[in-house]
């Protein structure tokens, strides 16, 4: 199929969140995972994945957005409009893009980071992609507490098979991308102050461990970036859900400057801090150098201890 508007969009955080600079590279659209909470199902994607093929289109754009931007280095996510690793053909488009814009960026002179997000395995069944010059790969995978994933994520990987899918990143040489979002407080023991507070000591135990799986494989010097980032929801995604009495909407969300449904900030900045804790236990203090928060306002940033940064600027 061929793409008939832009490849290469700035990517729209909403009114007030923290710019970090990235571009959506919408090489595909739509996602069979089934995730529940993904906005894709609300928004106007076919309703089967699709890969575009006119690649000579983006290849223009790369060109002009080179030419047009005076700064070194570029981050393309090539993991919002499906997941990367969806498909065999996914990774073939990829590595057929990924050709064009090192040539690109060779000329220009640019550093070009391509994150590839998924929430499968499909790491160790599909060939890797060719390394190229002036190019790095993020495997960035999605990290959920299992029980999550069972409720929310039903057609994905689990979490086992995503954590040694880090190890085998490794020996591509791929960059790593930790993606601890969307951050879901379930299961929920109640909406007293008791309940609320079990629910989120339950929550940050549960994150707790898989970190601490995760240390055992993980080469530092191959992590490009941490995220932490709380479940949001559309006004359309909300309200749906809550009429269908999702688990997902059974905890208090309220709505925020960028007209997204999240925990409340108090919430949010408790589960931030005492993971960004967590991590600086288990990596030390420098892991906050890698640490961002996903589509937050720099006011979250800022009561969390965390310097504003790009995503250009993590490696």
């Amino acid at each position: 199929m061929r793409r008939k508007i832009v490849f290469i969009k700035k990517y729209d955080y909403g009114k007030g969140v923290f710019d970090l600079g990235e571009y959506v590279l919408s090489y595909a659209s739509s996602c069979d995972l089934g995730c529940e909470y993904c906005y894709l199902q609300f928004a106007k994607t076919p309703k089967e994945p699709v890969i575009y093929e006119n690649v000579e289109v983006l290849e223009k754009e790369l060109k002009e957005l080179f030419l047009k931007e005076e700064k070194e280095s570029f981050y393309f996510n090539l993991g919002e409009t499906t997941d990367a690793f969806l498909s065999e053909r996914h990774i073939e488009i990829i590595d057929k893009i990924s050709e064009v814009i090192s040539f690109w960026s060779e000329k220009y002179d640019k550093r070009v980071f391509l994150e590839l997000r998924t929430k499968t395995d499909n790491l160790f069944k599909f060939p890797s992609l060719n390394k190229r010059r002036n190019l790095f790969y993020i495997y960035a995978i999605s990290l959920l507490p299992q029980e999550v994933i069972n409720n929310f994520e039903r057609n994905t990987a689990p979490l086992e098979k995503r954590i040694e899918s880090i190890k085998k990143a490794q020996e591509l040489s791929y960059l790593i991308g930790l993606r601890f979002e969307p951050i879901i407080i379930y299961p929920v023991f109640g909406i007293d102050y008791e309940g609320v507070v079990n629910s989120l000591k339950n929550l940050i135990s549960l994150y707790q461990d898989i970190f601490l799986k995760i240390s055992f494989l993980l080469d530092i010097f191959l992590l490009h970036s941490i995220s932490l980032g709380a479940l949001r929801l559309t006004k359309k995604q909300y309200k749906y859900l809550k009429e269908k009495k999702s688990k997902l909407a059974f905890f208090e969300m309220v709505l925020t400057p960028d007209k997204k449904y999240r925990y409340s900030r108090p919430i949010r900045v408790y589960l931030y801090q005492e993971l960004i804790k967590n991590l600086k236990e288990i990596w030390g203090e420098k892991i906050i150098n890698k640490v961002y928060l996903a589509t937050e306002f720099p006011y979250i940033w800022k009561a969390c201890g965390l310097p504003l940064k790009l995503l250009t600027d993590f490696y």
